[in-house]
């Protein structure tokens, strides 16, 4: 095992550089993760044309952030079955498969909270 190494300040920011690195690889590299992204961003401004109250937000920050981890998630164990030729496991689509529709849950989810707190205000706002 390896012995615990003392707490360091280096050490916790290089995690967060890695952290970072690896957000801008899968903004550059996945069109999904631009998209959730994107969308989060846009939500969020609209919590605020819409002036939604404060657990409001919460709920919306929390369903942004729901989705980019699970397709950050969904990314990372899809770089990782890419390692693994998929004739020599049958297995590898299955796993994709499934963290796929990780992903995709998590969008729906985001999507259902987004209707029952804007749909309401939008309504209201266009009548």
């Amino acid at each position: 095992m390896n012995k615990k190494s003392k707490f360091s300040i280096k050490a916790r920011l290089n995690s967060f550089k890695h952290a970072l690195r690896g957000l801008k690889i899968a903004v550059k590299e996945e069109d999904n993760a631009k998209i959730h992204l994107g969308i989060g961003i846009i939500m969020y401004i609209l919590s605020a044309v819409l002036k939604l109250k404060k657990m409001e937000i919460v709920a919306v920050l929390f369903s942004i952030g729901f989705v980019v981890v699970a397709e950050l998630f969904n990314t990372a164990i899809e770089n990782l079955c890419d390692f693994v030729p998929p004739n020599d496991h049958k297995q590898i689509k299955k796993i994709k498969d499934i963290s796929a529709t990780a992903a995709l849950i998590s969008a729906i989810t985001a999507f259902l909270v987004g209707l029952i707190l804007y749909l309401p205000r939008l309504i209201c706002t266009l009548s």
